[in-house]
């Protein structure tokens, strides 16, 4: 007697489990946050990578005008001023980008984080 009432049941729950779990509105909302948030990832990464260059440059110019500097007042002589400022401004620009670019992904995670936090 309770053979076909146990069948039956079982065989309503199955068909009640798969329209939940195939219910077209759990899966979109699903695919529609994945995409979301991709797309969010992709806008911060974009953001965060101007904001990395774009202090690394300054940096890389800071030292590059730091170096001008001081090779035009170690120079000592009115005549090789030019030459000189040129020559600290290559090791200044060059010693600026090895310390910005040590930093470039610092400068990223954190503009990353900051944007994704937002």
């Amino acid at each position: 007697m309770f053979g076909p009432i146990t069948r039956i049941s079982a065989l309503a729950l199955a068909l009640i489990a798969a329209a939940v779990v195939t219910a077209p509105g759990v899966a979109t909302r699903a695919e529609a946050s994945s995409s979301v948030s991709a797309q969010r990832s992709r806008q911060c990464s974009a953001e965060a990578r101007r904001y990395a260059d774009r202090n690394t440059r300054r940096t890389t110019a800071t030292g590059a005008a730091g170096g001008a500097a001081v090779g035009a007042v170690a120079s000592g002589s009115r005549r090789n001023t030019g030459r000189n400022a040129g020559r600290g401004a290559l090791v200044g620009g060059g010693a600026g980008l090895l310390a910005s670019t040590s930093r470039w992904n610092v400068y990223y995670n954190y503009s990353y984080r900051n944007c994704v936090r937002r």
